[in-house]
Parts: structure tokens; C-alpha cells; sequence
């Protein structure tokens, strides 16, 4: 049997409220030649007896697997993929039934373009629209016009934005890639929490371009309980530091021979993730006034974690530190620039 043109992966832990309207808005995707894996925790909400109405579909595989933690459930998914492109349907979330088709087109087009993606709108627990939270803001003024324009983005580019400022995917709801990018990529790492596809995306942007296809085409559902937490811990923003600190240490990753001439080149692309982590622990005044309790938190865990920060700080009065306030956008836009990084993106006319 020919191998389907798309894996569709749809990872599951007791999402059962969410997975009528998942599974309705996957096999309504206008693009018709896939196969869908369905990996399984053992949930306990009646997810799987939902799922058995499917096993009738011959494009369906399902089956459970042990809880090893969220990303082992998508390496069991990928374990098992046969397309020759790959989508993660994350359960909680939904898409336009014209996702694979508008991100197809481009990976169609270019041989050589590993991952397209699009934009996605933020929703609430019940479906209704979210407003963008402060770091999709951001991201999104950085990008500005771009959002608008079918476009290649620089691989590497990416990267460092993704470094200084934040992910321009910030879910993989909203991408598809080529299944033999996992050659470079390798598979989800499963000792990061919740962030491994911050790993992930840092070594596939390393790896390759990016085709940009405008259009709000995924959904990224926000609740309390989520597997994606809300606010960025000390523990959060230590793994996030981590993983970037990893894959520019990593000989396979493919960082450039000529970004390691500049001096300091590490401190430089790690510069923005160091001083959220040192930010996260809220050792300043303000935060004290703001919320003690918090505050208090921040001083425990940095008297485990960080006792170096905490000394400076209670040295200091606790009073604000540069340490903690660099200007996100505009660090995104010296380190593309120290590096001579390709940036803007550029622009396909006529569109995909």
C-alpha cells in the first residue's frame, strides 16, 4: 500500500470535551489523501471509547500507550507516521478545514522547504476568540507587514528570532512538515516539561527556510490546566535557557562556522532567554508591593536555584535591575543584524 500524502498525529490525554469538534474539523480538511494516528494515554474521561467510533475508518490507527509524558506520546505518533508530510493535531485545539491544503501548496511548490506554517488564533476554553497575549503581541509587531504576505523566512533568521524575542510558529498547530526533516531534527526530547518543541523548532528553522502562508488557519485553545502553562516559572524559563544553550552546542545542529567568530557569539543569541530567566524570579520591589506572594515564591526559589541572584539583589535593596528589562524587539533586531542574519522575509508573488 502507497504511503498517504499527510500524517495526520493526534496525541491524546483525556480531552475528551474538546474531541467531537477536533476530529470534525480533521475530517472536514479538504485535502482528502491522509492517515491519522491516534496515540492514547489510557485516558480515564471516556476519550478512547470516543475514539472507537473511528476504527471503522481504514485511514485510522489507534491505540494507547503508557504515560511517559506529552512528548513521548508524539514520538509514538511519529514512530508510527508513513506521509511524506507530517501535522500534529494536538486534541485541545481545531483548524480550517483548508489547513493542509494551504500549507501543502508550498511544500508542493519547493523541494527544498522542509516546514511551512501559518498563523493561528488564540481561543478560549469554550471556542470564543482570545485577544493576543503580550509576547504574541510582540512577536506579531515585530513582524508587522509580513503576516499579511505570502513568504519564505530565512531559516536561520528564525532561529535568532526565536532566540531573542520568541517562536514566529508559537504552536505547532499551525505547522507541517516534511516527514524526513526528523533526520535533522530527530525526534521531541522528553526531559524539557512542556517546551520541547521549543528544541524542536530551534533545530528545524537551523535545518531550514520557512514558507509563510498568511491567514489565522489553526486554533490554540487557553485554559487553566493545560499542558502548556500560562506564566513562565524560574523551573520554565531555566529548560527554555537550557534548550538553546543545547542546540548551540550540539555539532549537528548546524549553527554557522562564521557565527562562532564573533566574539561572545553565545552570550550574544542567549542574551534575551538569560535575562527572562533571571526576570522570572521577581526579585524587585515592585513585584513585592504587587504580589507578595509571588515575591515570596521568587526569593524561595532563587534561594534554591540562584543564591547568587538573591544575594545581589538583597545587596541591592531589591531594587530593579537592567538584568531583567531587555527590549525583546529591539534585541531581536541587533542579533539578526550582528549576524547578518536574511531579514525581512521574502515575499512570493502571486502568492502559494
Amino acid at each position: 500500500m502507497s504511503p498517504p500524502l499527510v500524517s495526520i498525529c493526534v496525541p491524546n490525554l483525556n480531552m475528551r470535551p474538546f474531541l467531537e469538534e477536533r476530529m470534525e474539523t480533521l475530517l472536514a480538511q479538504t485535502v482528502m489523501d491522509w492517515e491519522m494516528i491516534i496515540s492514547d494515554n489510557y485516558s480515564d474521561d471516556g476519550s478512547w471509547e470516543f475514539f472507537q467510533k473511528f476504527k471503522g475508518d481504514p485511514r485510522i490507527t489507534m491505540f494507547q500507550r503508557l504515560r511517559a509524558g506529552m512528548y513521548a506520546n508524539w514520538n509514538e505518533c511519529l514512530k508510527v507516521a508513513r506521509g511524506r508530510y507530517i501535522y500534529f493535531a494536538t486534541s485541545d485545539d481545531t483548524a480550517s478545514p483548508a489547513l493542509l491544503e494551504r500549507l501543502l501548496a508550498p511544500l508542493e511548490r519547493l523541494p527544498d522547504i522542509q516546514v511551512a506554517v501559518c498563523d493561528f488564533q488564540r481561543i478560549g476554553v469554550d471556542g470564543r476568540k482570545l485577544d493576543d497575549d503580550v509576547r504574541l503581541a510582540e512577536v506579531q509587531g515585530f513582524l508587522g507587514e509580513w503576516l499579511h504576505v505570502p513568504s519564505i523566512r530565512n531559516g536561520r533568521a528564525e532561529f535568532l528570532i526565536q532566540a531573542s524575542l520568541g517562536t514566529t510558529w508559537h504552536t505547532m498547530t499551525s505547522v507541517l512538515f516534511r516527514r524526513e526533516l526528523l533526520g535533522r531534527t530527530g525526534l521531541f526530547r522528553t526531559d524539557c516539561g512542556s517546551y520541547a518543541d521549543s528544541d524542536w523548532s530551534l533545530r528545524a528553522q537551523l535545518a531550514s527556510d520557512t514558507a509563510y502562508v498568511p491567514g489565522r488557519l489553526a486554533t490554540w485553545r487557553f485554559y487553566e490546566g493545560q499542558g502548556t502553562p500560562h506564566v513562565l516559572t524560574p523551573r520554565g524559563a531555566r529548560i527554555l535557557l537550557g534548550c538553546l544553550e543545547t542546540v548551540l552546542r550540539d555539532p549537528r545542529a548546524g549553527i554557522p562556522e562564521a557565527w562562532k567568530q564573533i566574539p561572545d557569539w553565545e552570550r550574544e543569541i542567549t542574551a534575551s532567554r538569560r535575562a527572562e530567566y533571571l526576570a522570572s524570579f521577581w526579585l524587585w520591589r515592585r513585584a513585592a508591593l504587587e504580589s507578595p506572594r509571588r515575591f515570596a515564591a521568587g526569593v524561595w526559589e532563587a534561594s534554591q536555584r540562584e543564591p547568587g541572584l538573591l544575594l545581589r539583589q538583597m545587596a541591592r535593596g531589591f531594587a530593579w535591575s537592567e538584568d531583567f528589562g531587555i527590549n525583546l524587539p529591539q534585541r531581536a533586531a541587533t542579533v539578526l543584524k550582528l549576524f547578518g542574519a536574511l531579514w525581512p522575509p521574502r515575499g512570493v508573488e502571486g502568492g502559494w
